[in-house]
């Protein structure tokens, strides 16, 4: 049966704010020119889980959520599993597995843990990305299935990236690479271009997931091709079941299954979640002229240095110096100590009775 989009939910509107008053500038990263500079640079990528909007909004209408900014270490945030962002109103497709396809969930829990351990930093950024596209939350095990979320993966097929782009694919869809930095290993961009990329699959593709999933593995025009001869055949319902798929075609999109089924209810295959809490996970901090590389970075922040690899994943060598500024992903945990340690201005955590002001911050809610 054809996964079939579910009438639940509406999208909750939220904005970003960027950083519009001097005022506000040298209250969070200061006052030169340089810096000022960078943040316009950075205002289209993402921070956190959001991403600035270059418009202003009144003040007036801004409420600010400084819990947002900043981890609070005497906060209880809650798990990530238990939030709106992994309800059952958020899985849409309805995977039921046949026997073929449970034997093949219980080989893939084997690995499922390792896998989301990997995962697990990025799982509440790709989860509110699915929700505010009204994406389903099964699409969240495409990179299970592509790359176990392995963020420098490359494949036999040359395909790059924990979401496996092809070169032509991605740049399609607007990554980029330079010496000094490669888009596809970044997880924030390649999931926002991946996400798109299935989004289109799914228009282009008769509004079925299973077909826009082969899509993804195989190429929208090779499904299209046989989408005419089902067609051309007689067949009048089109979908996975109807059109003759190849046996590679089958097998991914039994793993997806197989993936999904675990995500959504480990236990059943006895394994667990790792354990994520249900807030921001990290931050993107602009670097030019502050800190040139990635392992004096780690040493700032008291970050691991693996840790600061494997979520700035698109920086090519230990250098932070690229033609385009992308800043530096840093753990919500370590970003205040990091902020001080470049000679960023911050907002004091603590302090969560500020006024509301213009603010670079996470899903602002006028």
């Amino acid at each position: 049966m054809a996964f079939m989009p579910s009438e639940y939910g509406m999208i909750k509107k939220t904005f970003t704010v960027l950083l519009s008053s001097f005022l506000v500038l040298s209250l969070l990263v200061g006052c030169s020119s340089e810096s000022v500079t960078e943040n316009k640079n950075l205002a289209s990528g993402p921070i956190g889980n959001a991403v600035l909007d270059s418009k202003t909004h009144d003040s007036s209408k801004v409420k600010l959520a400084i819990e947002d900014l900043y981890y609070n270490p005497n906060k209880n945030y809650g798990s990530l599993w238990n939030s709106d962002l992994f309800n059952e109103k958020r899985f849409k497709l309805n995977i039921k597995l046949n026997k073929e396809e449970q034997k093949e969930a219980k080989l893939l829990a084997r690995s499922f843990e390792s896998h989301m351990e990997r995962g697990k930093v990025f799982m509440h950024y790709l989860l509110t990305e699915l929700k505010e596209r009204n994406l389903p939350a099964e699409l969240a095990a495409v990179p299970l299935v592509e790359s176990g979320f392995k963020t420098r993966a490359r494949s036999h097929a040359n395909a790059h990236g924990p979401w496996q782009f092809t070169r032509k694919t991605g740049k399609s869809f607007g990554l980029s690479v330079t010496d000094q930095y490669d888009e596809f290993y970044d997880f924030v961009a390649s999931t926002e271009a991946s996400l798109t990329y299935l989004e289109h699959l799914y228009n282009a593709l008769g509004k079925d997931w299973e077909l826009a999933l082969v899509g993804y593995n195989q190429g929208e025009f090779g499904v299209k091709k046989l989408i005419r001869r089902a067609k051309a055949g007689g067949v009048k319902s089109i979908n996975a079941q109807t059109v003759a798929l190849s046996r590679t075609a089958r097998t991914y999109l039994k793993r997806f299954k197989a993936y999904a089924a675990i995500l959504q209810h480990p236990e059943a295959f006895g394994v667990e979640h790792p354990a994520v809490d249900n807030r921001v996970a990290f931050k993107r901090i602009p670097t030019k002229g502050r800190v040139n590389s990635m392992s004096e970075a780690a040493k700032l922040a008291g970050v691991d240095l693996k840790t600061l690899k494997h979520l700035n994943a698109g920086y090519l060598t230990d250098s932070l110096n690229s033609s385009k500024p992308h800043g530096l992903l840093v753990p919500m945990e370590n970003a205040l100590r990091f902020e001080r340690a470049i000679g960023l201005k911050s907002i004091d955590p603590n302090n969560f009775d500020l006024a509301t002001a213009h603010i670079e911050t996470y899903q602002v809610k006028l």
